[in-house]
């Protein structure tokens, strides 16, 4: 089971001066959200794992336990997200899609939020439509009947 979603636009960026940092406070999550709110499933063991900290018994959605081991930087954790990527002249990481169930990826969105600017415009599988704009320090969620998201707009 699962809710699809997809990103219908996007202007969503991480400058390229930002890549460490975004890099670091996604891994950070790994140590920071407790394991029981790690929804990407679970081994026997779960109940014996630790609060909080990487263990193989619990892992994001979509991603493996040990992820800020295995992904070597922001656009690693991000492709590992299912997010479609790519990196412009300047060298700022730029999400270009997004097709698949819903998993974690809000999570790592919002940790990143205050490094990022610009904004995703997702659609739903029942055709539902809501904006996020980033750049803050919070994620500014909107949703609206129509796809006029044209007050997302960040400069």
């Amino acid at each position: 089971m699962g809710y699809y979603v997809s990103i219908q636009e996007s202007t969503f960026t991480i400058p390229a001066e930002n890549l460490d940092a975004a890099y670091h406070e996604m891994c950070k999550l790994n140590y920071t959200v407790p394991n029981s709110q790690k929804h990407g499933g679970s081994w026997p063991g779960k109940d014996n794992a630790p609060e909080y900290g990487p263990h193989k018994c619990t892992w994001f959605s979509w991603m493996q336990w040990n992820y800020d081991e295995t992904c070597k930087d922001a656009d690693a954790i991000l492709q590992a997200l299912k997010f479609y990527t790519s990196y412009d002249d300047e060298g700022n990481l730029n999400i270009d899609g997004y097709d698949s169930k819903t998993g974690q990826e809000n999570l790592f969105l919002k940790s990143i939020c205050s490094l990022a600017k610009g904004y995703i415009v997702w659609k739903g599988e029942e055709g539902e439509v809501w904006g996020e704009t980033y750049g803050g320090d919070k994620v500014i969620v909107k949703h609206r009947p129509t796809q006029d998201f044209s007050d997302l707009v960040t400069v």
